[in-house]
């Protein structure tokens, strides 16, 4: 891509995050030990005719791919943003490791849960 066909697509694109990568479904990296390259968060965005708010991630192990956050990734990377503001500090270099577990609730449906590592 030209850097006129990049500055397009960082324009329009849901996050800048999601321009020249692939998106990785979450399934994928269950129980993989990951390191936290970049979040966004992508707010209001209309699903369905619905306001919805998500996060997205690239991981140092798939640097070519991103992946969409649920509610409990979406906080985190919330919280990561936060504290990478405050410390004045870029998300790859705080080094967070992180693995993502499939919970299965007592009605039998499932989240995806965030263990720090």
């Amino acid at each position: 891509m030209n850097k006129y066909g990049k500055l397009l697509a960082e324009q329009h694109a849901l996050s800048r995050l999601c321009v020249d990568r692939e998106k990785l479904p979450t399934e994928d990296i269950l129980g993989v030990e990951l390191t936290v390259a970049d979040v966004d968060v992508a707010e209001n965005v209309m699903i369905d005719g619905e306001p919805t708010t998500f996060s997205i991630y690239v991981f140092k192990e798939f640097p070519d791919k991103y992946v969409y956050g649920g509610m409990k990734l979406t906080a985190v990377a919330k919280s990561i943003m936060e504290i990478a503001a405050k410390d004045r500090i870029d998300v790859e270099k705080m080094d967070i490791k992180i693995m993502l577990k499939q919970v299965q609730l007592k009605n039998h449906n499932t989240f995806t849960d965030v263990m720090f590592i």
